[in-house]
């Protein structure tokens, strides 16, 4: 398999006053393309700030990131901007739709801001919808959606680029389980396609639909649980 993302010894410290917090250790992994991922950990456990340095949204203190082999931690800012839009694909909790705008806008928002004519943009963000289930929705405001249906349009507007990665911060959190088997369904036939699928989350539900699996603790990321882990599962 090719790799999608690397991070080679990167840590992440804050520092205030005269403390400095540790939001991750040291951390080598590789992340493959037709992979679905999980990080998993508690809050504060340093899954998010390791989502954060894979989606270029944060710099490591120490070690490298790349992005389809490509280094990013000296990159400028309009750089970086072409990097996470050409690259990267973010999913969030709280869906972040655009209220205003029908569900067919909102996916065709991404690609209007990158300059890509309005027909094109259509036809592209009709193609993501139809990946999600969602092409019978196209008309209907955010507001009228249920929480499943938000979360497939808000996959769709992270699909409409094309990236190589998509990193989903919590995208199961709000949902019932029915919704949840039907999120994870998508993203997992979005990783089978090529992609490679990075999922944040604490819900346990999710690793059934795990290519590999990720624990973070304290700051750690290992492929093995801890036994803090093992214990509580």
């Amino acid at each position: 398999m090719e790799i999608a993302a690397s991070i080679k010894g990167a840590s992440k410290e804050y520092r205030t006053g005269d403390t400095v917090i540790t939001a991750l250790q040291p951390t080598t992994f590789d992340f493959m393309k037709n992979e679905l991922t999980l990080i998993i950990g508690p809050s504060g456990s340093g899954k998010t700030t390791l989502l954060s340095l894979l989606g270029c949204v944060i710099f490591p203190t120490t070690g490298d990131v790349y992005i389809n082999n490509r280094q990013v931690n000296n990159l400028n800012d309009r750089e970086l901007a072409s990097v996470r839009l050409k690259n990267i694909g973010f999913v969030f909790q709280s869906f972040n739709l655009l209220a205003p705008l029908n569900v067919l806008e909102n996916v065709m928002h991404p690609l209007r801001l990158a300059g890509v004519s309005s027909k094109d943009a259509r036809l592209r963000a009709e193609d993501a919808l139809s990946k999600v289930s969602m092409e019978d929705r196209v008309k209907s405001l955010p507001k009228n959606l249920s929480g499943g249906q938000q979360q497939r349009v808000a996959i769709a507007r992270a699909l409409v680029t094309d990236p190589l990665m998509m990193l989903c911060d919590e995208p199961t959190a709000s949902l019932d389980i029915k919704s949840v088997a039907i999120v994870m369904e998508e993203l997992k036939m979005l990783s089978d396609s090529g992609k490679a699928v990075i999922v944040v989350t604490h819900d346990l539900r999710l690793r059934p639909f795990a290519d590999r699996i990720v624990y973070v603790n304290n700051g750690v990321a290992s492929d093995k649980p801890s036994e803090e882990d093992i214990f509580h599962n």
